[in-house]
């Protein structure tokens, strides 16, 4: 369908693009795929990064494990939720929280922006659960609700760049929020890129949720204004109508090219969606695109230089890094993005780094892949004296 399959009860309904849109830039019903590494897979990969680091003679403990955060942590309607998020309790109470704030913000709500057009039946039942039971529970508004369908009702509304940085913000935060949280003690470095600097300044706790939640409403609206702009100029030289239609499938698809590196568009920072941000309990790295060094972020100052610099390009996964790119001194272990997002081809599953899309690919990395970073305890003299060539095992719990 070109339309897609909307949670509305719009069942096939058709919605005709314009001139120059063809099928391969509108959704079809699909079945999301959902990785599923095995714990005995974990422990092996980890027994041979250990080796080949041992092989050429690099530090194999002490170093954080880096991992690189896109600038969107999704790329299709549900995804998010779809790989498994809805049944991981404690990630599901930090969204249904971000997702409360995030309304009583923008006015509308990101669960039914996020899920209204999901392509994958296989997750509607329990989508519509979820829904009906924090209906019940009063975390969902019905003004809410009914707000997001008016704005985001037609299936080209997904990709309204201010609704996509809001719902990014939510999932991509609490996502890393719930990483921290699970660490225990495991050393953890991220590398952000682009818009994801948002939900890193929420996870530094440089800026609160609220006020990120701001400077994505302020940014997306002025990058949505440009596109429009753009658009009617696009469709005068194709002697188009300009339709409200038409002018929304000609965004989303420009958008749909730009996330496949199939197009290159700069949209810059406004100013007037600046905001002031405190210094961050946790430093990190930034890339103002996937083409661009990274910085280590870690005073006032430079959070708000790095806010200067988004820029919608961020949005394109051209120029990603090799697995073993070296950054601040340690390599790449993990991708927080799903499977997906055209970023995630940079994530393939080797030795060296991991696509964190799922609860359990998640957990299992931090079992046996970042651990790695985790600096032992001095033995005793003792033990020392008695077992001078014991050796560290990687095997997991």
């Amino acid at each position: 369908m070109p339309g897609g399959l909307s949670k509305d009860g719009n069942h096939g309904r058709r919605e005709r693009p314009p001139l120059g849109v063809t099928a391969q830039y509108a959704w079809k019903e699909r079945i999301y795929p959902v990785p599923t590494p095995s714990r005995k897979g974990f422990r092996w990969k980890a027994s041979a990064l250990l080796s080949l680091e041992k092989l050429h003679k690099t530090q194999v403990t002490g170093q954080p494990a880096t991992i690189v955060v896109p600038a969107l942590y999704n790329f299709m309607p549900a995804e998010s939720l779809a790989l498994g998020w809805l049944n991981e309790i404690d990630a599901l109470q930090k969204i249904r929280h971000r997702i409360i704030a995030a309304a009583q913000v923008t006015g509308w709500d990101v669960f039914t922006f996020h899920t209204q057009h999901n392509l994958d039946p296989y997750f509607n039942s329990t989508i519509a659960t979820v829904r009906d039971t924090w209906l019940r529970e009063g975390s969902l508004k019905m003004k809410s609700i009914a707000e997001a369908q008016r704005r985001f009702g037609k299936v080209y509304e997904y990709h309204r760049v201010q609704a996509r940085l809001v719902e990014n913000l939510v999932f991509q935060s609490s996502l890393m929020d719930w990483l921290t949280d699970h660490a225990d003690n495991v050393p953890l470095r991220f590398h952000v890129i682009g818009t994801a600097l948002l939900s890193a300044l929420v996870w530094s706790r440089s800026l609160s949720f609220d006020a990120a939640v701001g400077v994505a409403m302020k940014l997306g609206r002025h990058w949505d204004e440009s596109l429009a702009a753009i658009a009617v100029e696009d469709l005068k030289r194709q002697h188009a109508d300009r339709s409200v239609d038409n002018l929304g499938w000609m965004q989303f698809a420009r958008i749909r090219q730009i996330l496949e590196g199939g197009a290159a568009l700069s949209l810059g920072m406004s100013s007037h969606a600046l905001a002031d941000a405190d210094p961050p309990l946790r430093p990190f790295w930034f890339s103002p695109t996937a083409k661009d060094e990274p910085v280590l972020l870690q005073t006032a100052p430079e959070m708000r230089s790095a806010m200067k610099t988004l820029n919608l390009a961020s949005w394109s996964p051209g120029g990603k890094a090799p697995p073993n790119h070296l950054i601040g001194g340690g390599m790449i272990r993990g991708w927080l993005v799903s499977p997906l997002h055209p970023m995630a081809a940079a994530c393939r599953w080797s030795v060296h780094n991991y696509l964190l899309a799922t609860p359990k690919a998640a957990l299992l990395f931090l079992d046996h892949i970042a651990s790695l970073g985790r600096i032992p305890d001095a033995a005793p003299d003792s033990l020392q004296k008695r077992l001078p060539v014991s050796r560290i095992k990687v095997t997991g719990p």
